[in-house]
């Protein structure tokens, strides 16, 4: 037989691991080497002067306790040892993969790898040697599958969690304290954000304005214009304030607040106020189209192409409505 193992020398008629005997994978030639004596049946191991493991070749430190001092020996190798499969001789396959040398305490029964002047446990000065077997599951490296406890799942799903609600709360999409990027309420603003006082609904008067706009951007073949709800959200928190600051007395608007939120969803953005009296008789059309006609549709932004989204709010109050305009780049 040519080829061993390098791990328990069992020897192969190929250089085909992994080993019947140990499992280890990988062959060496020259199954039994000759020691120094010469014989047949002998072959050198390299023992470590601290526990006794014995290796297969000079390559310190020891695999067991990491002592660097290797003591090379010869050692006779019995047919018996060399064919043995596992499950011969009394031992079941899978069970009994090697034996080791351990200083057991007298005392306390602490098992040590190497001997120690004192038990680690207990202090006490008396170690007996004792060879013990390794089962092959003392020796066997844990899988990822048995790593996942069920403590482990539940911290990963607390932290995924945390990290979910803090991007959804710094992006605007839900309200979190410390957190939350989202827009503000005005609380206590004369008139109403959702009708005149003759009935005509604001959102569709908006809606009509935009449409405007987009009629001319059309007309100057530039694309329309995008109106995503955060922007006609900032649009309504500043144009509230205003409101509150003119009929209220509220303070005025917190152009830095504006302007925060306005960088989370523009590379560059351009307020636009207006006002005008409702009349009877008015429509939600006849409302957006005081608003286009006050000169608008003029100004440079409303056809540029490097403007593509925007943001309304028209509130009324006191006869009046109060329009706030965001041009922004995206």
């Amino acid at each position: 037989m040519e080829w061993r193992c390098e791990w328990c020398g069992k020897p192969h008629e190929a250089d085909d691991p992994p080993c019947d005997n140990c499992g280890h994978g990988k062959f060496e030639r020259a199954v039994v080497r000759q020691g120094a004596s010469g014989e047949a049946g002998s072959t050198t191991v390299w023992v470590c002067t601290e526990c006794g493991r014995e290796h297969t070749k000079h390559s310190p430190p020891c695999s067991r306790c990491n002592n660097a001092t290797l003591e090379r020996q010869e050692k006779t190798i019995s047919d018996e040892e060399l064919t043995q499969r596992p499950g011969e001789g009394g031992a079941q396959r899978g069970t009994i993969r090697e034996t080791t040398t351990v200083w057991t305490c007298s005392q306390c029964g602490r098992e040590h790898a190497r001997h120690t002047a004192t038990c680690n446990n207990c202090g006490n000065a008396d170690l007996e040697e004792t060879e013990k077997r390794i089962s092959e599951s003392e020796t066997a490296i844990p899988s990822y599958l048995d790593l996942v406890t069920p403590q482990y799942v539940l911290a990963l799903g607390a932290v995924l969690l945390i990290a979910a609600v803090a991007i959804l709360g710094f992006v605007g999409v839900i309200d979190v304290p410390f957190i939350s990027n989202g827009v503000p309420d005005v609380q206590n603003v004369p008139g109403s954000e959702d009708e005149t006082e003759s009935g005509i609904a604001l959102a569709d008067a908006e809606s009509e304005f935009v449409d405007r706009l987009n009629e001319q951007r059309e007309s100057e073949n530039v694309e329309a214009l995008s109106r995503p709800n955060r922007v006609d959200e900032i649009a309504t928190f500043s144009n509230q304030q205003r409101v509150k600051a003119e009929l209220a007395d509220g303070g005025g608007v917190n152009e830095q607040r504006v302007n925060e939120l306005l960088s989370g969803s523009c590379q560059r953005a351009w307020g636009i106020q207006s006002s005008a009296p409702v009349a009877p008789g008015d429509d939600a059309s006849t409302l957006a189209d005081k608003f286009v006609t006050d000169g608008l549709l003029t100004d440079p932004l409303v056809t540029d192409s490097a403007v593509d989204v925007i943001g309304v709010d028209i509130h009324a109050a006191e006869g009046r409505l109060y329009l706030q305009v965001f041009l922004c780049a995206s």
